[in-house]
């Protein structure tokens, strides 16, 4: 899922369900529903020879009130050690929530007198604190409630993709590995000048494979998929063949890790492996209102062993990543037509959210 966000462990720490007040989308969220909730405030509590428009507008006014002064007192709080933890900012914000609906009670209380508006139909101040905090009291009870559950949703997801990346992460097909080893071997005693870089791309492989992060930059993912196409190269020689084609200052984008290598790996072992003369891959990557992955490699479902036909993990999980990163906004398609497999991604030129999942095509 290069990295635009903040560490995973550092929102661990927090450990905080509450949402980000000082965040325009939540604060927009919040009025939104706050306003809902004064209009039906205002049709139940309205009095029945009083101006239904005016009512509902200083209800409004006065929710409106409450909601964005707690809000920006908890923005101010946000990064306090008491928001660190669970209990703490749950107590905390019901705290800020309550005072802040006890004050602006006060002052509307004392306005309606001054002013005469009517608004509010109770004997006394306190019984008016009292009735609207209880009132506060139960609808930000069901926020937290709403915040929690959503929480917890979204750390299973983030959990669940997590152990679906470091299965991929954790996946080298043994039969690349072995063909490695034994390429590495061949060329110890007469190129060893090869042979160590052979294994310094193995191991850069291994290493990025297993920690890798959530989201790495493209330029990265490239420089990976190019040390993997060296070390088939030695294997298969003139039989495999990468063209790459590639837009300029495309390195910092941002996308989920290791999802270009699966592919090409794939295409390798899928395309070029069961083919006697070999052929080439072509990997293209284009920039334009989105950012465009295309892989290219011969296909021939006649000449393909049994063991290799209808295996689509890789696609699949990738499908499954690029959608927990960028929401569903990404598109993979894949298709087999005139002897050409063809696997076209798309991806919005937006950072990933932190975003796991993994295996292989």
């Amino acid at each position: 899922m290069p990295n635009n966000h903040s560490k995973d462990g550092a929102s661990s720490d927090r450990a905080c369900y509450l949402p980000d007040f000082c965040h325009s989308e939540t604060n927009l969220l919040m009025i939104l529903v706050l306003e809902l909730i004064a209009i039906v405030l205002a049709l139940v509590s309205a009095p029945g020879n009083g101006n239904l428009f005016i009512y509902v507008a200083l209800m409004s006014l006065y929710i409106q009130w409450i909601g964005l002064s707690s809000a920006a007192l908890l923005c101010l709080l946000r990064r306090t050690a008491w928001m660190y933890h669970t209990f703490s900012a749950t107590l905390i914000s019901l705290l800020v929530v309550l005072m802040v609906t006890a004050v602006m009670a006060i002052v509307a209380f004392q306005l309606n007198e001054l002013l005469r508006f009517d608004l509010f139909q109770y004997d006394s101040l306190l019984s008016l604190i009292v009735k609207h905090q209880v009132i506060s009291l139960i609808l930000y009870g069901l926020a937290l409630r709403y915040f929690y559950v959503h929480f917890n949703s979204r750390q299973m997801l983030q959990t669940q993709s997590q152990a679906r990346l470091q299965a991929l992460q954790a996946r080298i097909r043994p039969h690349f590995l072995f063909n490695s080893l034994n390429t590495i071997a061949s060329l110890t005693h007469d190129e060893p000048d090869q042979a160590e870089h052979a294994i310094e791309s193995l191991a850069d492989l291994f290493r990025a494979s297993l920690n890798a992060e959530s989201s790495i930059s493209l330029g990265r993912e490239i420089e990976l998929t190019r040390d993997y196409i060296e070390l088939e190269q030695m294997r298969l020689d003139d039989r495999l063949k990468v063209e790459w084609k590639l837009d300029a200052d495309l390195e910092n984008i941002s996308l989920p890790a290791l999802t270009l290598q699966p592919l090409v790996e794939n295409a390798i072992y899928h395309g070029i492996e069961p083919l006697p003369e070999g052929g080439a891959v072509i990997i293209a990557i284009r920039q334009q209102d989105d950012l465009n992955i295309q892989i290219i490699n011969p296909f021939n479902k006649n000449n393909m062993p049994s063991h290799r036909k209808g295996n689509q993990m890789a696609i699949k999980n990738i499908h499954e990543r690029l959608d927990l990163a960028f929401q569903g906004r990404a598109k993979i398609l894949h298709l087999a037509e005139n002897d050409l497999y063809k696997v076209d991604i798309r991806i919005p030129l937006t950072s990933p959210r932190s975003t796991h999942s993994g295996a292989a095509h």
